[in-house]
């Protein structure tokens, strides 16, 4: 049993003109720019990024009570 659609990912990889040999070693990274360019170029989260993430949207108060409901 397999986790992933190999065949939809072949197919795919056809269409953007990548031979079957070729598929086969390409790396994750290299497939992901191939399907997903915004994504390849995305700004990765920062520490500084994270924090003003948690500024803007603090976390709400939960009382102890709340916690195992």
């Amino acid at each position: 049993m397999s986790l992933l659609p190999w065949p939809s990912l072949l197919c795919q990889a056809i269409g953007l003109g990548i031979d079957p040999a070729a598929f086969w070693e390409v790396s994750v990274a290299e497939w992901r720019a191939l399907v997903a360019p915004d994504l390849a170029t995305a700004e990765v989260m920062t520490r500084a990024n994270l924090t003003l993430l948690s500024l803007r949207f603090p976390d709400e108060e939960t009382s102890p009570d709340d916690i195992n409901e």
